[in-house]
Order: structure tokens, then sequence, then C-alpha cells
């Protein structure tokens, strides 16, 4: 994969991402409000990072002028049957620095496209938690339409039950 943008690249992940990787994964905000996986073990992270290097649909969010990993977007298979084909669900995270500078915006702007002009998908999913406002704002922004809400129930890992919000673009 390697999409380019005025200010970022979406391209397959490399080793040297690791660090920015590291920042993402070991920083509990982003666990809360993404759902992405937390842990501040530099050995478990490693493993995880692994495994997002051979994810099929799991890709780096780079900076243009220096390549510099600053987030993660995937495109994530939802099935392979009944229809879902031609279906992802869309999700994307952006290193708490880089923020409020239109990278997370630019960076699903390009996988729209290549989502619906490439593969020939016919719809995307999003989700966000329902107390993550910014997502749910860029999604709109990007012609995502709300259509429901579910409570996904955590506490059997730990975790609490949260509220997530499902958005939907046809093409």
């Amino acid at each position: 994969m390697h999409l380019v943008g005025n200010n970022v690249i979406i391209r397959n992940f490399e080793e040297k991402d690791f660090d920015s990787f590291y920042r993402l994964v070991k920083n509990k905000s982003n666990h809360d409000l993404s759902g992405m996986e937390y842990s501040t073990d530099i050995n478990e992270a490693k493993e995880i990072f692994s495994r997002y290097m051979k994810i099929k649909g799991s890709y780096c969010i780079a900076l243009k002028p220096n390549s510099l990993m600053v987030g993660i977007i995937e495109l994530n298979e939802r099935g392979v049957t009944g229809g879902l084909e031609r279906t992802r669900e869309l999700g994307f995270i952006i290193e708490e620095k880089y923020r409020r500078q239109g990278l997370a915006s630019e960076a699903v702007d390009l996988m729209i496209n290549y989502s619906f002009n490439e593969l020939e998908l016919t719809e995307l999913w999003a989700a966000a938690e329902k107390s993550n406002v910014a997502p749910q704002k860029l999604l709109v922004k990007h012609n995502f339409k709300y259509i429901y809400e579910v409570k996904q129930e955590f506490t059997f890992f730990g975790g609490e039950d949260n509220v997530i919000k499902y958005y939907l673009l046809k093409q």
C-alpha cells in the first residue's frame, strides 16, 4: 500500500516505525478512546507491533516530508460471505501530539477514495466510542451517516462497559 496525499502517506508498516507505534500503545488514553491495545511493556509492544505488520488491511499513517509514523489506519474485513465481501470497517488513530492538524481527515479521505475506486467496495463502516466526539465529527465531515449505537461489554476482560456509535458510508 502506498497512498500519497498533500501531508500524509498511507503505507505498510516498517521496522523503523516501532518507536512511534510504542508511543501509541503505551498511551492509556488511546486505549480508552479507541480500544487500541495498551501496554507499557516494551516486549509486549514489540509482539503487538509484529502482529500489526502482518495484518492485512492495517497501515501506517506517516508524514509526507519525512515518512515519520504518526498514526494507524485500518480497513478491516467485516466478513467474506453474506454480502459483506465488498464492505470494510474503517479505523484510525493519530498520535496525540499530531492531532488537530488535519492529518486524520486527509488519511480518511485517501482511504475512502482507495476503498471505493480501487477496491470497488460498496460500503465502509466506522465506529467510535460514544464519549470520543472528535472521530465522530470527522466521520460526519466525510459524509458517514450515524446509524445506531450498541453497548459493548468488556467486563470479562476487566474493562468497563462502553457504548459504541456506528457510522456508515455508501458509495
